[in-house]
């Protein structure tokens, strides 16, 4: 798997097999989310976005406190730049940019950082404190009766399944942010050790008149995998 070149467990190197399957599973999985909300309603909107990886304090969400992100010594605006814990808010700023009808779903990929106090980086949990996620951001309007996720998550289950060739599971999830009003997971089993993969939210705090079904993957979580059952 990835190398600690510099010694920290939470800092990995990845080797071009790894990339490579990284890339192909965004690629397929982008593919397969546009399909599957697309048969549901034609009328979703589509956008890739990528957003900076510094961001300012107040654009990161009150779950996350000095103990789950990286903040820097610099300030912009009046208020500490911090190393984002995940892509969402940059892709909220970019689909309130868009504006137009709803649905949209924006999605990105890209380098997140987390300090991982409570439970630790090491390359054994797959856990890291720089890694990459690929978000979709899925925004509707709060009375629509169609149940998106319901529709995404075995979509997204399968493929995760196919593509590293692992036993797979949906489960409720053990933490519940104060911004979702519900959260599943899709692990998969890593040498008898449930891993998470993937986190299913529907969010409340893009406005009161929205919902937003959150898909939230770990990629470099999914490459390691993959990569493990070629070798």
């Amino acid at each position: 798997m990835s190398e600690a070149l510099f010694g920290l467990s939470g800092l990995r190197f990845w080797h071009e097999d790894e990339l490579l399957l990284r890339e192909a599973f965004r690629d397929r999985i982008a593919y397969l989310v546009q399909r599957t909300l697309l048969d549901l309603n034609p009328a979703w909107r589509f956008a890739r976005c990528e957003g900076p990886i510094l961001h300012p304090r107040s654009k990161i969400s009150a779950a996350y406190d000095e103990t789950d992100i990286f903040v820097t010594n610099d300030e912009r605006g009046g208020e500490a730049l911090c190393l984002r814990p995940e892509t969402t808010p940059s892709s909220y700023a970019y689909a309130k940019w868009m504006g137009g009808k709803l649905p949209l779903c924006v999605w990105q990929a890209g380098i997140s950082s987390r300090r991982e106090k409570n439970d630790g980086a090491s390359g054994g949990k797959l856990r890291f404190n720089s890694f990459w996620q690929l978000e979709f951001q899925c925004i509707y309007g709060a009375d629509t009766k169609a149940d998106y996720r319901a529709a995404l998550v075995p979509v997204i289950e399968a493929e995760i399944a196919r593509f590293t060739c692992s036993e797979t599971r949906v489960v409720d999830s053990d933490r519940l942010p104060a911004y979702s009003q519900s959260t599943i997971d899709i692990e998969a089993l890593r040498r008898d050790k449930w891993i998470e993969m993937a986190s299913c939210s529907i969010r409340t705090d893009y406005s009161e008149e929205t919902r937003v079904c959150e898909i939230a993957i770990g990629l470099d979580r999914v490459a390691t995998l993959a990569a493990e059952v070629t070798q």
